[in-house]
């Protein structure tokens, strides 16, 4: 599927940017005009794993869950241009991906595992575009908003004559941004393709207290600490002006 995809953006990147090096310029379409664009595209993002105090806790200290995941999804955004390089942007994105994994113990059973991560960003804040006389347009932003993220977990573990299963189940609504930018590539007066974008969007975790469903269906109270997770998000799709 990545490897599908990859080749996609290529093919993608390869056309537009050909386009973009027409050498007319008197059918360039005009790239700098004021007002509303709507951008609407496939997300890729790269997620960081469960927090640490989940992960040791909770579920042993088993590594997997706190690998870095990729997640697909999609996103959209609104941008509004007050100036011919400045302009307002609202953004939403939906990722999320459920990883099924095993791990052995030292009797040599496997037991089974499953990790379920799902973030959901709403943001705005200032674009800035830098319009030329060739259809590709660069852009640089920095966006502010909240961001939610979602962990559902759950994993096996031996106990003597058998085996229980970890439940774990976190949604929580924290401070997020995203910082970066991105290439438009202008087709005709009303539509253009993003060819890429890419932002840092890190999600500022608080503390919080969540319930963890252990052994005999026991609940445990474990604490969050405050974490940082520094996810990265891709994307391309269609622009409309």
């Amino acid at each position: 599927m990545r490897q599908m995809l990859s080749i996609a953006l290529l093919l993608l990147l390869c056309a537009t940017l050909s386009l973009a090096q027409t050498t007319s310029t008197s059918n360039i379409p005009v790239t700098d005009k004021l007002g509303p664009e709507t951008f609407v595209g496939y997300s890729y993002m790269q997620a960081a794993g469960m927090p640490p105090t989940v992960q040791n806790t909770a579920f042993n200290n088993n590594p997997s869950f706190g690998d870095r995941t990729g997640m697909h999804g999609m996103i959209s955004e609104s941008a509004f241009y007050l100036t011919r390089h400045f302009g307002i942007t609202v953004d939403f994105s939906f990722n999320d991906r459920t990883r099924t994994f095993s791990s052995v113990t030292a009797s040599g059973r496997t037991l089974q595992n499953s990790l379920g991560t799902r973030i959901i960003n709403v943001l705005a804040g200032p674009q800035v575009r830098f319009p030329n006389h060739t259809r590709a347009t660069p852009f640089a932003r920095a966006l502010f908003g909240i961001g939610n993220t979602r962990y559902l977990a759950a994993a096996q573990q031996e106990i003597t004559g058998g085996f229980f299963t970890n439940v774990f189940d976190s949604s929580s609504t924290d401070f997020a941004m995203a910082l970066g930018g991105g290439l438009d590539v202008q087709l005709n007066n009303r539509f253009g393709v993003r060819v890429f974008q890419i932002d840092y969007n890190p999600v500022f975790m608080g503390d919080r207290t969540i319930n963890v469903a252990g052994q005999g269906g026991v609940i445990q109270t474990q604490t969050l600490e405050s974490k940082r997770q520094d996810n990265i998000r891709l994307g391309f799709g269609l622009l409309i002006r």
